[in-house]
């Protein structure tokens, strides 16, 4: 791909965008004296829009940005389905786990594993998983992007992964929950703004909408709904509704960083009317990114710039489109910069912060060094974490340059982590009978199997996902064809069993993981006595659905009186100090979706035993 060099707007408008970034976290760093709740939690007195558009964008990294046009380019508009099963399984996600968990009002969603449970080393697995799984994928997040950046600004890759880390890192670590919200509302404005300009010209250049429509169709990217029956199939509908649906309910119910966001809102109906802005600015933002995927091809559809070998993967056909189409207008190059920083930045930010959450809840605070300190001292420790964690992630940045073919690798496996570890929720909420044992083994099981098919995927010697064709036929008089390259007829390859179960869908990964983690957490529960003990699992980590039918019917405040009244939402802080005059605002008295079933307890008793 040819380079082009910046002006002084472009630089202004990058420039301008991560120092906006940075400021806001300052703002937050020194308008008030922070504590752990404010730096993970936002004080629980955050804003429906912010959080809405930080819900978006936490999963709208700088990947998707260019991945989903460069996925229209080369296999057609399938990868739509993928926004219409959040917006018909967020809200699914919403009434089967969020409703429980914004009760509990946790900092970290592995802290339900052990309340649930009762296993220590469950919660931990989950936690361990989690830092892993987003540690790469973060890393990946920062690197990929600056191979196109690289050149449209004509400098090193390890420039801009080392400007977009320290800027995210700077800026979470000390201005905590607040500030990743609000600079993701600013980062979602750049977003869009990015990407309805691209869309735009791109549709100018293609004579228009409808002939942009007309030219996709014609070269067979329109086909949407394919209702094959096939889950070694890379994409088709029903494969997008089990398994993408699934992993929408895992990511967006039981993912860390997002139940930090509905538990930072200061009431359950707050939580509930984020989600739904969040569906909707989802879909409108996926669509904006369909329509510029679509517009680019239009452009290019009798023109490859990969045959005549400008770019070199499809995921490039954005970035080159900018540089062709929009460079002469003072600023452009700059905005879509700042579009894929703040893809970026967005995807960092929120996982610096969940991963500084999950080791202190999990991790440390129980420690008697860390318990004993006061809250100025937890909240630079959660800073330095937040640091820690950032340092880590830049320098996987770097290293994902030289891995290679394994990059894909990682890339994959990961993604089959999301499903074992929403399965195990799921389990806790909706299954009794389940126990520790069977919860761990069958998590560990489906993690390990679903990993090893993800590598091994990569392995194979032959490919097993063709792309729709291209060609250079409709080149303008003039197109330098020196760089064309001679492209050989690419065939699927015909797999056997065993070597078969490696071919399965990206997409069905959740799914399939979620599944064998149910069911062999089922079988080891049977025969470890779980049946027998599901009466006595608490009912405030059961759905609404079950309490009348399943576990206790009251909870024993003489166990744990600090969690049961912190049930009840009577707790001020980060630790639990109790306010008598006044109930908390977040207390869900009638649960508003189903009454929760009230211990015969009374207060008074709960602060007398405490």
């Amino acid at each position: 791909m040819e380079s082009n060099q910046f002006g002084v707007v472009d630089y202004i408008v990058v420039a301008g965008t991560l120092l906006f970034s940075l400021l806001i976290g300052i703002y937050h760093a020194v308008v008030k004296k922070q504590t752990n709740e404010d730096l993970f939690l936002g004080g629980r007195n955050t804003s429906v829009l912010p959080v809405a558009c930080s819900i978006v964008v936490t999963y709208f990294s700088a990947i998707a940005i260019q991945g989903y046009p460069g996925e229209i380019y080369s296999h057609g508009v399938q990868i739509f389905q993928a926004g219409i099963m959040i917006s018909v399984f967020m809200p699914i996600a919403l009434y089967l786990l969020v409703s429980v968990l914004y009760q509990l009002r946790l900092t970290s969603v592995y802290e339900y594993l052990e309340l649930r449970f009762e296993s220590v080393a469950l919660r931990r697995l989950a936690g361990i998983a989690f830092i892993i799984q987003f540690c790469v994928v973060t890393g990946v997040v920062l690197f990929a992007p600056s191979i196109a950046l690289e050149t449209i600004l004509g400098v090193p890759v390890w420039v801009s992964v080392a400007g977009m880390g320290i800027c995210g890192t700077i800026y979470t670590s000390i201005g905590g929950l607040k500030t990743v919200v609000w600079t993701d509302l600013f980062q979602f404005i750049m977003i869009f703004t990015g990407l309805v300009t691209i869309a735009a010209r791109g549709f100018y250049k293609a004579g228009g909408i409808s002939e942009a429509f007309k030219t996709a169709d014609k070269h067979g990217r329109l086909d949407l709904f394919d209702w094959t029956v096939d889950p070694f199939m890379r994409h088709n509908t029903l494969n997008f509704i089990l398994g993408y649906g699934f992993n929408v309910i895992c990511l967006y119910g039981a993912s860390q960083q997002q139940v930090q966001r509905y538990c930072s809102l200061p009431s359950f109906k707050d939580c509930v009317k984020a989600i739904w802005l969040s569906v909707i600015l989802n879909l409108l933002t996926m669509t904006v990114l369909i329509a510029a995927g679509l517009a680019v091809f239009a452009n290019y559809a009798g023109c490859d710039p990969k045959l005549l070998g400008k770019i070199t993967r499809s995921d490039q056909v954005l970035a080159y489109f900018v540089l062709k189409e929009l460079a002469f207008i003072p600023g452009m190059l700059g905005l879509f910069v700042a579009c894929v920083f703040s893809g970026v930045l967005s995807t960092l930010s929120s996982t610096l912060n969940s991963f500084a959450a999950v080791t202190w809840k999990d991790f440390l605070s129980h420690l008697p060094r860390f318990k004993s300190m006061d809250d100025r001292g937890q909240a630079n420790t959660s800073k330095i974490l937040a640091g820690f964690y950032g340092i880590i992630t830049i320098a996987l940045g770097f290293m994902a340059q030289h891995m290679g073919p394994v990059l894909q690798a990682c890339l994959t496996a990961v993604g089959a982590v999301s499903g074992p570890l929403g399965a195990v929720l799921i389990m806790g909420m909706f299954m009794p009978c389940v126990n520790k044992w069977g919860a761990f083994v069958g998590t560990i099981t489906a993690l390990v199997s679903m990993m090893s098919v993800g590598v091994m995927s990569f392995q194979l010697d032959k490919p097993f996902v063709v792309p729709l064709p291209t060609n250079i036929d409709e080149c303008p008089f003039g197109t330098d064809m020196s760089t064309v390259k001679n492209v050989s007829l690419i065939v699927a390859g015909e797999f056997e069993w065993p070597e078969k179960i490696f071919t399965l869908s990206y997409i069905m990964y959740p799914f399939v993981g979620g599944l064998l983690s149910m069911i062999v957490s089922l079988l080891v529960s049977l025969i470890t006595g779980g049946c027998s003990k599901a009466k006595f699992v608490k009912k405030e980590y059961l759905h609404p659905l079950l309490r009348p039918h399943f576990g206790a019917s009251k909870v024993e405040l003489h166990e744990n009186p600090s969690k049961a009244a912190n049930f009840r939402g009577i707790f001020d802080g980060v630790n639990g100090k109790y306010s008598e005059d006044s109930t908390s605002p977040n207390s869900l008295n009638a649960f508003e979706l189903t009454p929760l079933h009230r211990s015969p307890y009374k207060y008074e008793d709960s602060r007398r035993l405490t």
